[in-house]
């Protein structure tokens, strides 16, 4: 059974709950609280030595790190679907992973880190102006286009959803980025998608 070490709020931990979704994929939560440091407990650092969520086990499979664990959730039941194969597909997939984990994590993720949690934001100062580079490089991508890497959508989408959607809770409006407000319902519409805190 796959036990995925969770916080609710916690979007890095939302990219996973939401592709499990996505898949159909039965799986147990272990929750950890960060406000209270359970992230930083002996026993969660024998298993993430980062002190980081999300972690997902599968029997002695430990891991860490939200994309890594998009893509491993991606190959083991998605197919080459979520996730291709295909060296050109799956070059262009990981860029926009890249993407997120970068200019979205800098930008609107961090956003909403500093309203909500300001103690884990590390640029506080710069998250506006680079919400504005990010969102402009989302809008322009999908003003073209559905999905954000391929014709279709893949864990580059999951990778994006979470910041994207919750950047109101930063106070980074997405009103003037009308092609990203309607990817997030293209996702939202997906079969079994999974809202936040479901």
């Amino acid at each position: 059974m796959i036990t995925l070490y969770n916080m609710p709020l916690a979007l890095n931990c939302y990219k996973v709950r939401l592709l499990l979704s996505l898949l159909g994929v039965e799986y147990r939560r272990e929750p950890i609280d960060l406000l209270k440091g359970e992230h930083k407990t002996p026993a969660f650092l024998a298993l993430n030595p980062f002190g980081q969520l999300p972690v997902l086990t599968e029997g002695t499979l430990v891991l860490r790190d939200s994309q890594a664990i998009l893509v491993w959730v991606a190959r083991k039941f998605g197919k080459d679907y979520w996730m291709p194969r295909d060296p050109d597909q799956e070059a262009e997939v990981n860029s926009w992973l890249s993407a997120a984990a970068y200019e979205i994590r800098l930008g609107p993720y961090d956003a909403r880190l500093a309203k909500l949690f300001p103690w884990l934001c590390v640029n506080a100062n710069t998250v506006n102006e680079r919400s504005e580079i990010a969102l402009k490089l989302y809008n322009d991508r999908l003003s073209k286009r559905e999905w954000i890497a391929l014709d279709h959508p893949t864990v580059a989408d999951v990778a994006a959803f979470p910041a994207l959607s919750q950047a109101g809770d930063g106070d980074i409006s997405l009103k003037p980025y009308p092609a990203i407000e309607a990817w997030l319902d293209r996702v939202r519409a997906l079969p079994r998608f999974a809202a936040l805190l479901d």
